[in-house]
């Protein structure tokens, strides 16, 4: 029987790179960097058809090539694949379906690697948990959770998004998304780690997160930078952290370096998230002028909209 397949899913900047690079060094699992191909293609299913025929794995492969996760002119970087090793990887396995072919294609990586076992790291996927665990009937999943102040500095950083209430939405949906998924499937397909544990007590999640997915753990996995080089494709300025050993001084860097008014904003939208995990609510208010000004600006909006809406009926737009 094959082994499951391990899916790392998780909001952006929440560790999800520092946990996969810990357990790359295991010798027995394997896991790239983001792939995006398994969303972004699945709905090309009907097209691809039976896998047993040669034009059709073509119209497999072709897709990689030219998605932007998996490809360039000659190869499959994120699987360290040529063109023709997946062809030939295709013609082997013999394929019946998508789930298949994708399967076969990790899983060669994996070897390539000197590895038995798969995996993907795919943030994105946080929202996919639901049909991977479909196509994939044995595939576990570990959603990583960071405390969402540091998520949004974070992403703020990066310039992922404009400013502190859209961090917050966009934290609050994808956490939210993964937990309501994750907790659909069976005890033994899904796991929750706070990055606040992991890095502030490594060996003991890690033994734990290696228990439950029947790996065995080794020292290594507590030094990930030792292997980071191999597995970054790049955007070192988004994953320099992971670079150096486990560094538990970032846990809640929020505490000196937000505002109140940022906070405010953060926990207006996210308290009873925060509360759900067990994370600190500071109880920072909006102030109330700019509380008032929402308001306004929020009543001026409906105003506008309702107006706009009499305007069509009376056929002046």
């Amino acid at each position: 029987m094959d082994a499951p397949p391990v899916f790392i899913v998780g909001c952006e900047r929440s560790g999800n790179t520092l946990l996969r690079l810990m357990l790359n060094r295991s010798p027995s699992i394997h896991i790239p960097s983001e792939t995006y191909f398994l969303s972004r293609l699945v709905d090309r299913q009907e097209v691809y058809g039976d896998f047993g025929l040669a034009h059709q794995r073509w119209f497999f492969i072709r897709d990689l090539q030219t998605n932007k996760a998996t490809s360039t002119t000659f190869t499959f970087p994120v699987f360290k694949l040529s063109i023709d090793e997946a062809e030939d990887v295709l013609l082997r396995a013999a394929p019946t379906n998508y789930s298949g072919a994708a399967f076969a294609l990790f899983e060669a990586a994996a070897r390539k690697q000197g590895k038995k076992r798969w995996g993907d790291k795919t943030p994105r996927h946080i929202f996919d948990i639901q049909w991977l665990a479909e196509i994939f009937p044995t595939a576990q999943f570990i959603h990583v959770i960071r405390d969402g102040r540091d998520v949004a500095s974070s992403l703020l950083k990066a310039g992922w998004v404009g400013n502190f209430t859209e961090a917050a939405c966009y934290w609050q949906k994808k956490v939210r998304a993964g937990r309501k998924a994750g907790r659909a499937l069976e005890k033994h397909r899904y796991y929750e780690v706070k990055y606040e544990q992991l890095v502030s007590d490594p060996e003991r999640i890690l033994k734990h997160i290696c228990k439950w997915l029947s790996l065995t753990y080794i020292p290594e996995m507590l030094d990930p930078s030792a292997t980071s080089v191999n597995y970054i494709s790049g955007d070192w300025h988004l994953h320099g952290m992971v670079a150096k050993p486990v560094d538990a001084s970032r846990i809640y860097a929020w505490k000196a370096t937000l505002s109140m008014h940022q906070l405010a904003d953060f926990e207006a939208i996210t308290r009873e998230l925060l509360n759900e995990l067990n994370y600190e609510v500071t109880g920072a208010k909006i102030p109330f002028w700019r509380a008032s000004v929402r308001e306004g600006i929020k009543k001026m909006r409906i105003l506008e909209a309702e107006s706009y809406k009499v305007l069509q009926k009376l056929e002046i737009y």
